[in-house]
C-alpha cells in the first residue's frame, strides 16, 4: 500500500496524538526507487528540545559510519 507524503504526515500526527505525550517524529522513507522524502511532526515539544534530540541522534548516526 503506497502512501503519499501528505498521508504519511497525517499518520505521524495521529500517532503523536494517540500516545498523548510531548514528542517529535522525524521519518524518512523511499518515495520511489530514487527519492527519499522526510516528514516531521511535533506535539508539545519546545524547539530547543527538538534540536537537542536531533543533534544527539545525528552524532550517534555519524559515529556508526
Amino acid at each position: 500500500m503506497a502512501m503519499n507524503t501528505a498521508e504519511i504526515q497525517k499518520q505521524c500526527e495521529a500517532f503523536l496524538k494517540q500516545i498523548n505525550v510531548p514528542a517529535f517524529i522525524v521519518l524518512g522513507f523511499h518515495a520511489d526507487q530514487e527519492n527519499v522524502q522526510l516528514v516531521y511532526s511535533l506535539k508539545d515539544m519546545p524547539l530547543k528540545s527538538v534540536v537537542k534530540g536531533l543533534t544527539h541522534m545525528l552524532n550517534d548516526l555519524i559515529s556508526r559510519i
